[in-house]
């Protein structure tokens, strides 16, 4: 199958991206901007639900607590599936699920109720995003790979930023119930679009029996007149199929370099997402007004997405990726700190919270990329997804970071200085991923020594 896989990307790369590859990278974003969408959903909701059921915003704590659990649950268990049984059938699933469950919520009368549905929901959300991203990657040109993935990613965090404009034209109008309601049907009617045109994963295409029909009719709009060369599945690749995928990501040279990523993953998501839960009360307790707090997080992630967009476009221009990497991650711990020594100065705190976010959030986007096209294709949903699932972890532990240097009254300036620190490290940890594939390869190859410099 190596061969096959080999001989379909040398000729991606050789030719113009297709029309195909547009419409696949347009379907995948849009149904990113659905998942980001339904991911952060709940927290614009809640003050308007709270008020309607007559609770405190706080007895919502575990409803947040079961849809973070459910994410990591999806990340971790439901990608393993996705490479088992198909890409393509395991995403769509999960878009089904993160749908009904969305549009179940308009009819939730009490906390119980929507705190199972919120862990279901995020358990199709947490699959989502991995299997995408890999499904990309498959399909993209090796020469333009991290930023098409990228690209995709980008629709995850749009659509996280789309829920609060959406709440607040339709919360007071319409009620609560509309924003979920939105939420749910803006995905069943992407769905049969995404069920007409997704394509099923290259790996599974190729276990086919020749003359590889879907692969056939696949090629014929990406890659006109491409023959697959014939192949045998050699006994290694059949035991392949009976084992744990999971297992996958700590054999042949893949374990070091994993647990270096999953410990990347896992400090740059605590910094990502305690500058996302705190920023705006940092800045209101720098002395600026709410509405300006507001505008200058919003800024935040809006540098993030230009960040993730021109990173990607060098990377793919690089050998050596993790460089890139190790460089904005030490960039974006520099940029804490100054933010930190100027966050009482209006002048500069603007610009070094724009740059922080380039960094930050354009550094986790870049490195979602990044493990989407480090493993073999036929682990690359896995790879993934128990990357992103490992991180949230980290995601959990920086808001309750933040929340207890708060109650300790620590000074503004050290919060930011504390939060160079996950950032450094993340730097540090990057740095040392080397790549067990052929040298002059980004795919999955014959094992390189562990000296060999990453090419993926």
């Amino acid at each position: 199958m190596q061969n096959q896989l080999a001989s379909f990307r040398a000729a991606l790369d050789a030719r113009p991206v297709s029309r195909y590859q547009w419409l696949l990278l347009l379907l995948l974003a849009l149904l990113l901007v659905t998942d980001g969408y339904d991911a952060q959903v709940l927290g614009y909701v809640v003050p308007a639900l709270a008020q309607d059921w007559g609770l405190e915003k706080a007895a919502f704590g575990p409803v947040f607590s079961a849809n973070l659990l459910g994410l990591t649950l999806g990340s971790l268990a439901v990608t393993p599936l996705a490479d088992r049984f198909g890409v393509r059938r395991i995403l769509l699933c999960c878009v089904l699920i993160y749908a009904s469950l969305t549009v179940l919520m308009v009819f939730t009368r009490s906390l119980e109720s929507l705190m199972a549905a919120r862990f279901i929901c995020g358990i199709g959300m947490g699959g989502a995003m991995p299997s995408a991203m890999a499904l990309m990657s498959e399909y993209s040109p090796p020469r333009l790979r991290t930023l098409m993935v990228t690209l995709a990613a980008c629709g995850f965090s749009f659509g996280g930023a789309a829920g609060g404009f959406v709440a607040a034209g339709f919360i007071e109008r319409f009620g609560w119930q509309a924003v979920f309601l939105a939420g749910g049907i803006t995905p069943l009617l992407l769905f049969p679009f995404l069920l007409w045109r997704l394509p099923e994963s290259l790996p599974r295409l190729l276990r086919d029996a020749p003359p590889y029909a879907r692969l056939r009719k696949l090629t014929a709009q990406m890659l006109p007149g491409w023959q697959p060369p014939a192949a045998e599945l050699g006994r290694d690749e059949a035991q392949a199929d009976s084992q744990l995928t999971v297992l996958e990501l700590f054999r042949h040279g893949y374990a070091r370099p994993t647990l270096l990523i999953w410990s990347t993953f896992f400090v740059s998501l605590i910094l990502l997402y305690f500058m996302i839960s705190w920023l705006p009360t940092l800045l209101l307790e720098s002395g600026l007004a709410l509405k300006q707090a507001n505008l200058v997080t919003s800024m935040f992630l809006f540098a993030g997405t230009l960040g993730a967009i021109c990173m990607a476009w060098v990377a793919d221009r690089l050998k050596r990726k993790v460089r890139l990497l190790a460089a904005v991650l030490a960039a974006a711990a520099l940029c804490t700190v100054l933010l930190g020594l100027n966050h009482d100065n209006p002048r500069y705190l603007v610009l070094f919270v724009f740059a922080a976010g380039f960094c930050i959030i354009g550094g986790q986007l870049t490195l979602n990329a990044f493990a989407s096209n480090f493993y073999p294709a036929q682990v690359r949903a896995t790879g993934t997804g128990w990357a992103l699932g490992v991180g949230r972890f980290g995601s959990i532990l920086g808001p309750l970071f933040g929340s207890m240097l708060l109650a300790m009254q620590v000074p503004v300036q050290q919060i930011f200085f504390f939060c160079g620190i996950p950032a450094l490290l993340a730097a540090l940890l990057i740095m040392q991923v080397r790549s067990p594939q052929a040298p002059d390869s980004g795919e999955a190859g014959p094992a390189a020594p562990r000296s060999a410099p990453l090419k993926s």
